[in-house]
């Protein structure tokens, strides 16, 4: 009975060491039965990053901080910190503080290199990049932001100013302006409300005049059907009456190529000089021949006989 109640309060002691050891592990964000990778970075400014924080990979969280602390050394920032075992950390990666120290949200990213590259040994040193703190830029920005936002106040300010100045004034342009403007749609109302009968039967007989239209079309739609049946028949006559003048045109073209060319006869008489003065000259040796035949007759008619001429 009595190693029994020993072996009882050892068992306990075992059992609470475990989920002690297994709490601080799932706390620290550590794998509860696999091993982890630790590594080493350094800031200039560790921007509000402290044990416990978060790391992660591309928005997933991979690990967290162990220790914050500065090396006497540099006077920098060193961070230690884990990921998991089969966490491949390629050389060429680099750490960056992120969130918001004001906030009290920060963690720590890693970028990761090249997958092609070595993998970063247990205990090895990941390069770390200074932060871009928003709220921080906006602080130091913050006077000048204030002078512009203070300087479109006052000038926004001195505008309404003015305008009131001018709406209190009778004789202001503006004011005239707004009055001029207030007759005009109280004349343009008084019109509308004038003219509103009219206006409802120009109305009406436009709408009696559409259906009228339309009403006609329906009735004449097998008329106009057949006139634009013919239409397209009368079209088609006058584009094969084109074809057909197109074709007389080609072979018109073809003739007086060839009588440009010297072909044929009346080409040869158009292009050879001398077949026209040839021409011109037997014909002047007729019209002598004819001349001198009126003249005396009897010239030629007493060498004939009267078998020759029957």
């Amino acid at each position: 009975m009595k190693y029994t109640n020993e072996l009882k309060v050892g068992l306990s002691i075992l059992f609470t060491t475990a989920i002690f050891i297994l709490g601080v592990r799932y706390f620290d964000d550590l794998p509860l039965f696999t091993g982890t990778k630790a590594l080493l970075t350094e800031f200039d400014n560790a921007g509000g990053l402290i044990a416990g924080n978060l790391v992660r990979i591309n928005g997933v969280n991979v690990g967290s901080i162990d220790e914050v602390s500065i090396d006497p050394a540099t006077n920098r920032v060193r961070v230690l910190f884990h990921v998991h075992k089969d966490l491949n950390i390629p050389e060429g990666s680099y750490a960056q503080i992120t969130g918001f120290d004001a906030l009290g949200i920060v963690q720590m990213d890693l970028f990761l290199g090249a997958s092609t590259n070595p993998s970063i040994p247990d205990g090895g040193r990941v390069p770390g990049r200074p932060s871009h703190d928003l709220l921080a830029s906006l602080t130091e920005r913050a006077p000048v932001l204030i002078n512009r936002v203070d300087s479109v106040l006052y000038g926004l300010d001195v505008t309404l100013s003015e305008t009131r100045t001018l709406l209190g004034n009778p004789q202001s342009n503006l004011q005239q302006s707004l009055v001029a403007l207030r007759s005009s749609l109280t004349t343009l109302t008084r019109f509308f409300q004038a003219e509103k009968g009219r206006l409802s039967h120009i109305l009406q007989n436009t709408e009696q005049l559409t259906g009228s239209l339309n009403d006609v079309l329906t009735e004449q739609g097998d008329s106009l059907g057949i006139t634009l049946h013919n239409l397209n028949q009368v079209l088609a006559r006058l584009d094969a009456n084109l074809a057909a003048f197109e074709g007389t045109t080609a072979r018109l073209d073809a003739i007086l190529g060839k009588i440009d060319r010297g072909e044929g006869s009346l080409g040869l008489l158009i292009n050879d000089p001398s077949l026209y003065h040839h021409l011109d000259s037997t014909l002047t040796s007729v019209n002598d021949l004819l001349a001198d035949l009126k003249k005396d007759p009897r010239k030629y008619l007493r060498e004939l006989k009267l078998i020759d001429i029957f």
